[in-house]
């Protein structure tokens, strides 16, 4: 069976590729404070995105959320001042500081 990855596209334009494993959730402060990264691609299997897990990605201009989240933590994407409004299934509890410091 293929491990699900997930997938960072850097400002230098490289990519990396994360090994899934057990990860059902981004842990909190994984990808903060990197002004490196300018898009994400989360698998199918991620449930959860912990809080403060992208928080002061100011470069960070896109995220592809799996039809598997559903929860998206406080603060999660604090300052992430680039963001698109990324697309979000109605299933998903999205906490009301979510997305803090974006211009959604």
């Amino acid at each position: 069976m293929k491990k699900e990855r997930i997938k960072v596209q850097l400002y230098n334009k490289t990519y990396k590729e994360i090994d899934m494993s057990d990860f059902t959730e981004i842990p909190e402060e994984l990808f903060s404070n990197r002004n490196d990264i300018i898009s994400v691609w989360l698998p199918d299997g991620v449930k959860k995105i912990d809080a403060n897990a992208f928080e002061n990605c100011v470069r960070l201009s896109e995220i592809f959320f799996p039809k598997t989240l559903r929860v998206i933590e406080s603060e999660a994407f604090r300052n992430c001042i680039n963001l698109k409004k990324p697309e979000i299934s109605e299933k998903v509890d999205v906490d009301t500081t979510a997305f803090v410091g974006c211009n959604l």
